[in-house]
């Protein structure tokens, strides 16, 4: 396998340069602008350092001399600089300096119809990173990725003229700092979104200014506003644009797409060829050849995680291979013998023309699906394969004409009454795109769950479509979690510590994205060591500054919860492992993680803080990966098999969760590998260990039988982020009944 990470090598392991004390922004920005054509300037630690290209040049501040190796961040930076000035002095065309990027902007990869108006450029992006400590040095190389640049062409005065409605769109304007570097239709910031139009001017809200003149304002090139655009200027001609877009990104993202781009490079970039100047008396070159993975233990050496054994029965004493679905038919799930809701009442909501149906789909999914001569998921039914003894529906048709999401909460209404243990929601596709209060399934899901009765969705095309019994399987495993039931769990070894995974997301309240009045939501959700969901909690709502405090407290109280259930005793030793998936709150949360472990003086506590994330700039190929078949097509051409492990370092490695058989269409680009590294705080740093836990939670997802993409670590508080953002648009919908009524349910599957 490859990594897409070039080697590289300075010309000699000292360099030298000067500092001065740092005092401010300004102070930086007043010298990177006055030195733009003479010197690098960086920031590092409490000094500002300064970089003279030339030999002789006279600088201000003490000379001081630098370490490749010890001073890794700062070289980098330099290799960084010193390919964005190469480019720069070829003619390449710059879209952005770190990391740094070039667009063809003359190759247009859109034709034909909405090319006037669109435009979907190649970019390649370089950021210079170190593989690894190898043997107390650092294997530093450029990372190389590929993507499409998105264009809205038109300026904003331009779209209004030709009929589009602007309100509520997010524009962008020319930056306020000049950038010597990069094409003046890419030096542009988010500028604030419309709220009305004036004239000639946009009046905006969540800005950074109260007005802008429509012919200085961009619509922001998202894939959204694409659509939005897309639909409003090209009417019906919009589809075959979509149609003809799709293949477009894949030409740039997909993993052979990728591999063929990076060779055409190596051979025709004469700018990353031969010793690129970084200051003075130091020069980098690049290998030339992408990073080889081998296979075997250690860093830069790939292995094959396996697969986890699943249980079936407290004690581990029905203990089974994957895949569990087959034998969860011959022996049950996990808690068979201790589930208490044995004959659930299941209320159905739907439209009343479908009755006929639903009715059907309804005595499937209790009683089995027929075989026709094969197999068919789910023939037993979902009463004799999780041993329960029966199943009662309480049917509520819907009439629609008076207002379709009035209409479904009524419903709701009448079904809560009836004392149902959960309840189905029968919508339709476009139902789906609605939110708030125009949406019929979130407003009756708030209903019923202000009850703290958990709410399942069923699609009419699924309930329509004549091979139904996948469906229905995931179906019935969904909504016996959310009944309270536990289908299965890891089968692990005992072990001399209590532990437990706790993942952590947060939810912005709002949609605002410049305002400084931001309120967030802390979101927990905690496992046992096996991969069972024990409980969730919410913080109260916080601004920013308060948040570290809020998620303190809730951490608390969750593992109060925990210690009185597990009759944890004074001197056990406790292993707790953070999970979280975002960046930008990253060090508040390992701060309150590190507080809140400081306070727990009545056990032996060791602790690791993940980030578990997909956001970053690593990729892996598998040049001898034939991909799987795909209708007429393949899929996952070049992508590495889904398990592969690739430690960077003593603290991080890759760990692939998507592979071929995962992604969804041919026209997928190269799936990211996921991200895992351990805070350099924590106390647990076992990577290989956490690792593989989170390979092995990918198969802890009561939503199907499929292994997820994400462990349940990270994909549970990412859907309840984001179902409690739809719900907090419902009026008096409260939501203390997640940390009530509703903790220990998989409410949110």
């Amino acid at each position: 396998m490859l990594l897409n990470h070039l080697p590289i090598s300075f010309s000699q392991p000292k360099f030298s340069g000067f500092r001065l004390s740092y005092q401010s922004s300004e102070q930086l920005k007043s010298l990177r602008k006055r030195l733009a054509n003479t010197h690098f300037v960086m920031r590092v630690g409490d000094h500002v350092a300064l970089f003279p290209y030339e030999h002789g040049t006279q600088t201000e501040g003490e000379a001081i001399t630098f370490d490749t190796t010890d001073d890794h961040s700062v070289a980098n930076a330099l290799a960084r600089q010193a390919l964005l000035r190469s480019f720069f002095n070829h003619n390449r065309r710059i879209s952005g300096v770190r990391p740094v990027k070039i667009v063809r902007d003359a190759a247009n990869l859109l034709n034909g119809k909405g090319a006037d108006t669109f435009a979907v450029f190649p970019e390649y992006a370089f950021d210079v990173r170190p593989l690894a400590p190898q043997e107390g040095g650092f294997l530093n190389g450029v990372l190389v990725n590929f993507g499409a640049r998105l264009l809205i062409k038109p300026n904003v005065a331009e779209l209004a003229e030709r009929g589009l409605n602007l309100e509520g769109m997010y524009v962008v304007a020319d930056n306020d700092v000049d950038d010597p570097y990069i094409l003046p239709m890419f030096n542009r910031r988010l500028a604030g979104r419309i709220d009305r139009i004036e004239g000639n001017f946009a009046v905006l809200a969540d800005a950074r200014q109260e007005r802008l003149a429509l012919d200085q304002a961009h619509v922001e090139p998202s894939r959204a506003n694409f659509e939005r655009v897309g639909r409003a200027i090209l009417g019906a001609g919009y589809e075959s644009f979509q149609r003809q877009l799709m293949p477009c990104l894949y030409s740039v993202s997909a993993a052979d797409k990728q591999l063929e781009r990076l060779s055409q490079m190596l051979a025709s970039f004469k700018d990353l060829q031969g010793d690129l100047p970084c200051c003075a008396g130091l020069t980098v070159a690049l290998d030339g050849h992408l990073t080889e993975v081998a296979i075997g233990i250690g860093v830069g050496l790939s292995r094959k995680l396996g697969t986890p054994q699943c249980s079936l029965r407290p004690g581990g004493s029905i203990t089974v291979p994957w895949p569990v679905d087959p034998k969860i038919n011959a022996n049950g799930p996990f808690d068979a013998d201790g589930f208490e809701r044995k004959h659930p009442r299941i209320a159905v909501i739907f439209p009343a023309e479908h009755k006929g149906h639903v009715e059907r789909f309804a005595a499937q999914l209790r009683d089995g699906v027929p075989s026709n001569g094969g197999n068919t998921p789910l023939q037993q039914g979902m009463v004799r394969k999780y041993r329960l003894q029966g199943m009662d529906f309480e049917f509520v048709g819907v009439d629609v004409r008076g207002g379709k999401a009035q209409a479904y909460r009524q419903a709701g209404l009448e079904a809560s009454q009836r004392k149902v243990d959960a309840a189905l929601l029968v919508i339709t596709d476009e139902d789906r795109l609605l939110v708030g209060v125009h949406s019929p399934y979130y407003t009756a899901k708030a209903v019923l769950m202000s009850q703290g009765v958990p709410v399942q969705a069923v699609r009419l095309t699924t309930i329509l479509q004549n091979n139904v019994g996948y469906s229905l399987n995931n179906l019935a495993l969904a909504l016996y979690a959310k009944l309270g039931g536990i289908p299965w769990t890891l089968s692990v070894q005992q072990r001399l510590v209590h532990e437990i995974v706790v993942g952590i997301g947060s939810a912005r309240i709002g949609f605002d994205r410049l305002s400084d009045r931001e309120r967030l939501v802390g979101i927990t959700t905690v496992f046992s060591g096996d991969g069972n969901y024990l409980l969730g909690n919410a913080t109260v709502e916080a601004p920013s500054n308060l948040y570290q405090t809020a998620l303190l407290d809730s951490l608390r109280s969750t593992l109060a919860e925990l210690q009185r259930r597990f009759g944890w005793r004074k001197g056990d030793k406790l292993r707790i492992i953070f999970h979280q998936s975002f960046k930008r709150y990253k060090e508040t949360e390992a701060e309150a993680v590190a507080r809140l472990v400081k306070e727990l003086t009545d056990f032996d506590v060791e602790y690791a803080f993940v980030q578990v994330s997909g956001d970053h700039d690593w990729k892996l190929f598998d040049k001898a990966a034939e991909g799987v078949s795909y209708r007429q097509s393949r899929k996952g051409v070049a992508v590495p098999e889904r398990g592969q492990i690739v430690p960077l370092g003593p603290r991080a490695a890759l760990v692939t969760l998507t592979g071929p058989q995962q992604l969804k269409t041919d026209l997928q680009g190269c799936p990211s590998p996921m991200l895992v590294s351990v805070h350099p705080n924590s106390t647990f740093n076992s990577l290989d260990y956490i690792a593989k836990q989170v390979f092995d939670l990918t198969f802890m997802s009561w939503r199907s039988f499929m292994p997820s993409t994400q462990p349940v670590s990270i994909a549970y508080p990412n859907l309840v982020v984001d179902l409690l953002g739809n719900l907090r648009q419902i009026p008096n919908f409260n939501p203390d009944i997640l940390i009530t009524k509703l903790r220990e349910s998989r409410w949110f599957l």
